[in-house]
């Protein structure tokens, strides 16, 4: 059988490069941590960065070096106290030409270093796990279920459910405005201002 030529097109690079971005992003958490930092504070600079994510100034840097070379921020021209502005750019793909990947599902996956529960959620049902749990904090949020609902549909102890859906609520919330995948006008669910202090991001 005669294979089909491969599709140079610049639509298919487009895809391409995607993938690559997004799959960085997720195999390296402390850069989808400092991407999603610029991402809910852009513009941005780096020491600014550095002072909200704990990461030295030389990392920083070279991780703003990567996401510039990944097309997912760019230095802008504009300067603040003498430091160059960056802006980063919402990252979004899908999975098996279906599933969509976007800046919650990557803030999420970096977070499991950062938050305690996601942590354990992904020691005890693993990485493919959370990004159902995702999926289920997005139907409550939307009030298509109940936190004990979530956790039925997750197959884990109702506890577990209830604790990691508030664990990713309060990323999703955050990110609502900066991913398309997210159906934000549907939620049915608000979170008050308190209740996102304690998130493992800082949006300024």
């Amino acid at each position: 059988m005669a294979h089909a030529p491969p599709d140079t097109s610049s639509e298919a690079e487009e895809k391409r490069a995607e993938f690559f971005t997004i799959h960085e992003l997720l195999h390296r958490p402390e850069l989808a941590v400092f991407y999603t930092d610029m991402l809910l504070n852009s513009p941005t600079t780096i020491g600014e960065s550095v002072e909200r994510v704990d990461l030295s100034s030389s990392a920083a840097h070279n991780y703003a070096k990567i996401l510039q070379q990944l097309g997912a921020a760019e230095q802008l021209d504009e300067t603040r106290e003498r430091a160059h502005l960056w802006e980063a750019k919402p990252v979004a793909g899908t999975w098996n030409g279906a599933e969509p990947i976007g800046p919650v599902l990557i803030a999420v996956y970096g977070a499991i270093e950062l938050d305690d529960d996601i942590e354990l959620f992904v020691e005890r049902h693993g990485k493919a796990k959370l990004g159902s749990a995702i999926a289920q904090t997005i139907e409550y949020l939307r009030g298509n279920t109940s936190r004990r609902g979530a956790a039925d549909a997750l197959g884990v102890p109702a506890v577990e459910g209830i604790a990691i859906t508030q664990a990713i609520e309060k990323i999703v919330y955050l990110l609502k405005d900066l991913d398309p995948a997210v159906p934000a006008d549907e939620f049915e669910v608000s979170l008050p201002d308190r209740a996102l202090e304690d998130a493992p991001y800082t949006q300024e």
